[in-house]
């Protein structure tokens, strides 16, 4: 009987913490940055970096953003964020990665994370639109 308490016990923490993480959709569009040069999608890659775990300021801690639909050059990575972060305002921007160096935005972007599911939408490279 003790194990089946503990195990409903495990299993509804569990859920309550799963649902309270917010899942964050980040989208890029590079198609000016591809046309005019700025960016080699087989050379160089789109990172995220931001001020909160699983984001940082260190290159390790950067997530890739991937192509999955390589017609629209529309780049994306799914990002989850622990429940503590809940009602806590986001900085991040993203990094063009190239050989020997790197090229970040100059804006730094803010969002709040909702402890929900966000999508945000695709914005050009180190551009002022939302």
């Amino acid at each position: 009987m003790k194990k089946i308490i503990l195990s409903l016990a495990a299993l509804i923490c569990f859920a309550t913490y799963a649902q309270a993480q917010t899942k964050v959709t980040f989208q890029i569009d590079m198609k000016y940055a591809l046309q005019n040069g700025l960016f080699n999608q087989y050379t160089q890659a789109v990172m995220l970096k931001g001020d909160k775990s699983p984001l940082g300021n260190g290159v390790l801690q950067h997530i890739k953003l991937e192509d999955t639909a390589p017609i629209d050059s529309i780049y994306s990575a799914v990002v989850e964020f622990p429940s503590i972060y809940n009602d806590k305002m986001l900085e991040y921007n993203f990094v063009i990665k190239k050989l020997l160096s790197s090229e970040q935005e100059d804006r730094v972007r803010q969002i709040t994370l909702n402890g929900g599911e966000m999508e945000l939408p695709a914005i050009n490279f180190n551009s002022y639109d939302w």
